[in-house]
């Protein structure tokens, strides 16, 4: 399905989305500069407003804003696995296929069981030579069999503050991409 929008008028949709919301703010009493305003909606408002205007299918039920994209995840350690309780040191790469500023869903050679929890280190640097890393921990949610790799989904459950910053700024500057780029083939 062809979508008629351009980054530029998505960008503009966004401007005008952050300027209300600062406007908002500055109702309330509030004394905030655009850009603080900016990070502000992105955090509170951003996915909800992404799915409300774009999401194709209309029931979704999900709280954030997801995109297909192709980067390398580096699965460096298991620290709980579901018939486990030793940790397992690890090191293998899988290929992340779709991500969110709440998790992703990504190709791996090996099965991990769902509630298991797993340290990543995705390298942004990769798609973004301005950014860099991103460690978190991910609990698994699901796990699919995809011919002869597994599917497996991560909920972020805990990112230090500097490397969701990188993650956001990657969302922010990268969805408009690639949802624009989707609407031109």
């Amino acid at each position: 399905m062809k979508n008629s929008i351009s980054y530029k008028e998505l960008s503009g949709e966004i401007k005008r989305e952050v300027e209300r919301f600062l406007d908002g703010s500055r109702n309330e009493n509030r004394d905030m500069t655009m850009e603080e305003a900016a990070l502000l909606w992105f955090d509170r408002k951003f996915d909800a407003w992404m799915l409300e205007k774009y999401n194709r299918s209309r029931k979704c039920d999900r709280k954030h804003f997801r995109f297909d994209i192709e980067i390398p995840v580096k699965v460096v350690e298991r620290l709980i696995d579901s018939d486990s309780r030793d940790s397992e040191e690890l090191d293998y790469v899988g290929t992340i296929l779709n991500i969110s500023r709440g998790g992703f869903y990504f190709k791996s050679a090996e099965n991990i069981n769902p509630s298991s929890i797993i340290r990543v280190i995705i390298d942004l640097s990769i798609v973004d030579p301005d950014l860099r890393g991103v460690e978190a921990l991910a609990m698994v949610i699901r796990s699919d069999r995809i011919n002869d790799s597994h599917g497996v989904g991560v909920m972020f459950s805990s990112i230090y503050d500097e490397d969701r910053k990188n993650l956001d700024v990657f969302i922010f500057k990268n969805v408009a991409y690639h949802f624009c780029a989707r609407a031109e083939e």
